[in-house]
Parts: C-alpha cells; structure tokens; sequence
C-alpha cells in the first residue's frame, strides 16, 4: 500500500488529468488545427568573395607593395573547380605591367609540399620508407653528431625535427657551394638539441631529401618533380630557377633597403632547389591545392595516392603557438608540423599552411581539408604577414567568421619586428670606435681554411682589406673596436658580422672568427 502522502498526490494527479480532458475542446474534421507558424527564411549567405578586390587594393597601399596574385579553389574527391584567381597592382614597383593570375613568382619554401610528395611517390613505389635511416640507401650523407649521422630518417627531414644548427643554412646563402657542394659541408655542423626533441627548421636538409629521391630514381629532383608532379597536375607555368621561366610575366622580387622599398635582382637558389626552388603562378598553385583536396587526385587522374597526402597532413613535430600568434590566433590551441605543412586548429577546424619567403617574395597557401577549401597569395615583397593575412581574411570569410583587419594586423607586427631587427642591427654594430687596423695589414692577410666552409682570402687591395671564401662569399673587413674589424657582406641578405683575429707572439695571425662561420685558421701550402 501506498504511504499517505503519495496515495493524496496520485488522488490530486488523477483529478488534474481528468480536468485537462474534459476541458480539451472536440476535434472535428470540418475544425482542424491550426498550422504551425511559418520557419523565418535561413539569412542569406554572404559571398565569401565579396568585396576581396577592395581588401587587396588596400592592402597593397597599406604594404606599399607592387602586386599580389590570389587563388581560392573548391574541391573534392571527384573534381573541384577554381572558385577565384586573380592578380592586382604590378610586377614591378612603379611599372605598368600588370600582375595576373598567370604571373610566374619564385614561392620559396612551398617548393616544400611538392618535395615532400616527391619522396611519398618514391615510398609507394617501394624505393625506400618514411622511416628508413638516410644513410641505408645514401652512404655519403653525414653530419657531425655520429648518432644523428646514421639514425636521421627522411620522416625525420621532411617534418623538420633533426635538432640540427640553423647554422647550416650558412651553407647556402651567398657561399656559391653547389647542392652537392652543401649537402658534403654538413658534416661538419653539430646539434642545437638532441635528435627529436624539438621543431629545427632547416633548409638544407631539404635539399638533402632531393638529392636523396634524386639517387633513388635516377633522375634530377627536378626532372622527378616535374615528371611525377607538375605534368600530372597540369602545371604547364612552373619551373626552376632562376631567371624564372616564363619569359616576361615574372613578378620583379624587391626588398627594403635603407628603409626604401626598390627593386632588387632574383636569387639563385638552385643549390637547395628542393627546399626553395619552384617557380609557379597562382594559376598553377590552385591546381596543386585541388589534387591535395583530392587526396591525389585532379580531373580523374590519380597525381600521389591518397596516402601520401594524408601522411603529409598529419601532425608530426609539435611546434608550439608563440605569444605573438596566440594573441593573433586566439581560437587556436596547438601548432604542429606534418610534412611540408604547418598544421594549426582554428576555429573547430584543421588549417594545413605553408608560408614561403626569400629575397624580394612571399607567399602562403593554407587548405581547410574538411571545407574543401583552398586558398593560395603570392607577393613580390619579402614581407610573409602580408600573404599570410590575406589567406587569413579568405578563410574567416569562408567559415562566416566576423571580419577581422588581418591585413592592418599583420602589417602592424611587421613594422614592429623590423624596428626591432633593425634597433638589434644597431646594437649589435654600436658605433665606430677606432679607424686604425690592430696591426699592419701585411700581417692579417694570407691564407686561412674552415672546415665547413673551406679555404678563406684576406688580401689589402689598394688600402682596404677584403676577405673572400667559399666559392663566392666576399666582403670588406673594416676597423671598428680595439681588437675587432667588421665584415661588411657583399650579398645585402648577409648580416654584417664581427672578425676576432688570434695572433702568435710575432704579432702573426693564426686564425679568425668570423661571427656565425666560425673559425678560420691560417694554413701554409
């Protein structure tokens, strides 16, 4: 039986639903219920495209950039199309020649993504694994850590995490060395941290992996990528080099120099051509990013199975979100890098990217994998926050995200990190404090040699000293402090550095250092 309490609420219960019956008015065919109020129409979608023609004529007046070129593609598994590309302002600075979707630009570190899938068609064809040590099936490879020499694998170049020093990139910048030449100097470059232990980009490493696929193949890497790659995709603009092929609707690179934005000549990079060395259009870029949304596959041809694209896209060395970008990225959690590819969350969704820069250039290319969306900027100013924010502002217009000033962002970070460098620059330099030589110049010339970087020169020629090593690094050596001269680079993206002189107690110089190229020490031949 029942407690009392609960018997009274059942009665009460009872008494309620009978009530509601009887108070629920008949239902008649001829008096039917009224319909359910009309759902308000769905808002409008906005074009995510909408208004980018005004953004980009902006955002070249706030850079004071010449041109740009801007590509953005829908794609699948079974197709996809090119939703935009376009270009805007010039090739060069102050020049008529329009930039277009078809203008070649060299993009630097997105050759990357095309390395990497390189190696990947290589993996599937059974020629090696993503894991094979490199010194199994390329026995001259070495760098100076023993273990790392023979225990470094191509997963390990390809998602950026040897340990090795960024000193390395010395190797190529201005030296003359060829790619063979370069990869053979790293035995003597040592470790910044241990063998996987933390993100180390490295450029070289990149042309190690080229060389590496090259060997395995029996063609040149570019002879590999252009077969295997570009003429699969279709990718009719692209090339290696430079000049850039193409004859002449090739952007001009430019560059600051003394603060003033002027045009400069292209750098030949075909010494670490698999790191840096691609030539291509937007034009030709949104095919690249149609076969990545494709897994492989563009207009029904297979280019890279699906498995390579996928072990390019996954997360392989955590790289870690800077103050600078969790402020500028607030809904994103973590940054990582697969192969070729930065990989970032951002908001609820998988953003791939790619950023390139080198002398006078930039670039960036970023895929929303689950979007099916693509988008890709080239620029003819070294400054990456001004692709980057252009990629940014697409992707947010895409997702429906309220509208952010990416460009007035990025641009105000890179005139705070130029002053910065340049404040540095000043710092590091000081002022002139002596315009004597510490000893005469008889005694600083002669013949010195570096392991890593071969044999060196210093000569008086006609009252100034000048240093020359590797195959074509020069530079002028002034007096600057007591005991120190000041090595001013030929090549303008050398940083002007310190040389330190050891001399015997004849007041002969035994050796030199030479800031970030180390030691030098005499030799006799």
């Amino acid at each position: 039986m029942l407690p009392r309490v609960l018997r009274r609420s059942a009665i009460l219960l009872a008494a309620l639903l009978t009530s509601a019956c009887a108070s629920a008015p008949e239902r008649r065919p001829d008096n039917p219920p009224p319909p359910p109020p009309a759902e308000a129409p769905p808002p409008a979608r906005v074009d995510p495209l909408a208004g980018i023609d005004a953004y980009a004529a902006e955002t070249l007046a706030a850079w004071k950039a010449p041109g740009l070129a801007i590509a953005v593609v829908r794609g699948d598994e079974t197709g996809g199309e090119v939703a935009f590309a376009r270009g805007y302002g010039t090739r060069e600075l102050d020049g008529a020649a329009p930039v277009d979707a078809h203008t070649r630009f060299p993009v630097a570190s997105l050759t990357k993504t095309f390395t990497a899938a390189a190696v990947g068609a290589l993996v599937d064809e059974g020629k090696f694994a993503w894991d094979d040590p490199l010194k199994r099936h390329f026995p001259g490879f070495c760098v100076k850590d023993p273990h790392v020499a023979v225990a470094l694998t191509l997963r390990d170049v390809l998602a950026h995490r040897s340990g090795l020093e960024d000193r390395a990139d010395l190797l190529w910048i201005g030296t003359g060395f060829d790619r063979r030449e370069v990869i053979r100097h790293l035995c003597q470059v040592g470790q910044a941290a241990p063998l996987r232990t933390q993100f180390s980009y490295s450029n070289v490493l990149y042309a190690v992996a080229g060389e590496f696929t090259a060997r395995a193949s029996g063609l040149s890497w570019e002879e590999l990528v252009k077969s295997r790659l570009l003429d699969p995709a279709g990718m009719g603009e692209s090339g290696f080099g430079a000049p850039a092929p193409g004859g002449e609707n090739t952007a001009r690179p430019h560059a600051e120099r003394d603060g003033v934005l002027v045009p400069i000549a292209p750098r030949d990079v075909t010494n670490i051509g698999p790191a840096a060395g691609l030539v291509t259009s937007a034009h030709d870029l949104a095919r690249w990013l149609l076969v990545l949304l494709g897994r492989g596959v563009i207009e029904g041809k297979r280019v890279v199975s699906a498995g390579v694209v996928d072990a390019m896209l996954t997360p392989t060395t955590m790289v870690g979100l800077r103050p600078w970008q969790k402020e500028l990225y607030p809904e994103s959690h973590f940054l990582a890098h697969g192969m070729g590819f930065m990989l970032q969350d951002y908001r609820g969704r998988l953003v791939a990217w790619a950023t390139g820069g080198i002398d006078g250039y930039s670039c960036s290319m970023a895929l929303l994998p689950e979007e099916k969306l693509g988008v890709v900027v080239l620029a003819n100013v070294p400054f990456t926050g001004l692709p980057e924010g252009m990629v940014f502002r697409l992707l947010d217009a895409h997702l429906g995200a309220p509208p952010k000033d990416w460009s007035g962002k990025r641009l105000a970070l890179s005139l705070a990190s130029r002053a910065r460098a340049a404040a540095a620059r000043k710092e590091r330099v000081g002022e002139r404090e002596t315009t004597a030589y510490p000893v005469p110049l008889e005694r600083l010339g002669g013949l010195f040699a570096s392991p890593m970087f071969g044999d060196a020169v210093i000569e008086n020629r006609d009252g100034v000293l000048r240093l020359r090593f590797a195959n074509a690094a020069r530079a002028t050596l002034e007096p600057w402090r007591p005991g120190a001269l000041l090595a001013r680079f030929e090549d303008a993206d050398l940083e002007p550095s310190f040389v330190t002189f050891t001399m015997d107690t004849r007041g002969v110089v035994t050796s030199f250092v030479l800031g970030d190229h180390g030691t030098f020490k005499r030799v006799t031949r």
